[in-house]
């Protein structure tokens, strides 16, 4: 499988998108020969690995169409992954 990363997409978020949880960003990386702080340019395709790690958020991004990005301000990036809205959401 693979991904075509959006804007402002970093490994992690690519992570949470296709997998349900960051941790399958060291997947992500040792499959693409990339580091994992590498901050992938956008139009950029990655291949995804064959695994699933949390199931339940996999498919809630998968059926809510939720693309995870970091969200930048003028300093350059800031981590966060999803906004406020989804806080009730994910307690």
């Amino acid at each position: 499988m693979k991904q075509i990363i959006k804007d402002g997409q970093t490994l992690a978020d690519v992570a949470v998108q296709e997998f349900g949880s960051w941790e399958a960003m060291i997947a992500i990386a040792h499959k693409n020969g990339i580091s994992m702080t590498e901050v992938p340019q956008a139009g950029t395709e990655l291949m995804m690995p064959d695994v699933v790690w949390n199931r339940t958020m996999q498919n809630y991004c998968r059926d809510n169409d939720v693309s995870p990005a970091t969200a930048r301000d003028q300093s350059g990036f800031r981590l966060r992954i999803f906004g406020e809205e989804f806080k009730e959401t994910f307690k």
